[in-house]
């Protein structure tokens, strides 16, 4: 049996991490992403199982891949990158984890939040090209107002450190925590009324077709004005175009994206306002989180190679 990791080795820190894949077969590394159908082709043909975490793959990639049987994104969006029903549809199962990242995505957030208050790239960028200003001076996000939008795994850990630092934290998600509302303080408000108040923005729920540009350009207009935005979950969650002028016209005083809707970044243009923190998708990215995603991963397909009955 051939495992391929067909797009990156970075969540790979060691052999010894491969061990429970090789007890069953080969297992080829790739470093970087193919860059056209054919490359994908050429280091997929003889795979029985796929890990991918950047590469997208067409119908007629799936169609030239019969020996295919299990693809296993690493991380949760995989429907990003794959027509999860198109594949099944034709024999290959796609699988996705959830929860190896949780606060290192949590963390990330609330560090982003503290960036974007204080200013603190532009000023690192400042002090490195000989300029000692001090600016406008910033936000302290004690006697803020949050808003996280969606208080599921990584959104109630963002919500309890925002109220631990000292922040009415405003809340829209359809299914409530009463932990959150007894033990943290937590107010659940409509999206309406917490893009209105809030101070930051932050968005934290699941992407599908209900939440589709639930940050929309007339949800962006009810912003009070000068609000900061982070987003760390799902790029088709916003209105991108409506967002970039917004941030344009000084009407979101600032931005922090970790994610974008094709990447690797095919165009670095929204990268390049001066009002704007933008990362390569790397909230997750942690040592005890990579380490988490690869085990969890590893046994993501063991289990469903012995649901198929292909290994014992």
């Amino acid at each position: 049996m051939n495992f391929v990791f067909i797009d990156q080795d970075k969540t790979i820190k060691s052999e010894q991490d491969l061990q429970p894949l090789k007890k069953y077969g080969e297992v080829i590394i790739y470093d970087h992403p193919p860059r056209t159908d054919q490359e994908i082709l050429a280091r997929a043909e003889q795979a029985d199982v796929i890990f991918f975490a950047l590469t997208r793959f067409s119908r007629e990639v799936f169609q030239k891949l019969p020996r295919l049987r299990v693809m296993q994104f690493l991380g949760t969006g995989v429907w990003n990158l794959v027509d999860v029903e198109l594949a099944e549809s034709l024999g290959k199962r796609v699988l996705n984890v959830e929860g190896y990242g949780n606060n290192a995505v949590a963390e990330y957030t609330i560090a982003l939040a503290f960036s974007l208050a204080r200013n603190i790239p532009r000023k690192d960028q400042e002090m490195r090209k000989g300029i000692w200003d001090l600016g406008t001076g910033g936000m302290e996000i004690k006697d803020s107002v949050f808003g996280v939008v969606g208080t599921g795994n990584i959104g109630s850990l963002v919500a309890q450190k925002a109220a631990l630092l000292g922040a009415r934290v405003l809340a829209y998600d359809l299914t409530r925590s009463q932990e959150l509302q007894n033990k943290y303080g937590i107010e659940y408000v409509s999206l309406e009324e917490l893009v209105q108040e809030a101070d930051f923005i932050t968005l934290h729920v699941k992407y599908n077709a209900a939440t589709d540009k639930i940050i929309n350009k007339n949800v962006i207009k009810k912003m009070k004005e000068g609000i900061y935005f982070i987003n760390t979950a799902r790029s088709a969650l916003v209105d991108n175009e409506a967002l970039y002028q917004s941030l344009k016209n000084q009407r979101i005083r600032g931005a922090a994206l970790d994610v974008f809707e094709i990447e690797p970044l095919k165009s670095f243009e929204i990268a390049k306002l001066d009002n704007i923190i933008t990362t390569p998708h790397t909230g997750f990215y942690t040592a005890n989180a990579t380490r988490n995603l690869l085990a969890m991963s590893i046994q993501s397909v063991l289990k469903e190679l012995k649901s198929l009955d292909l290994i014992s």
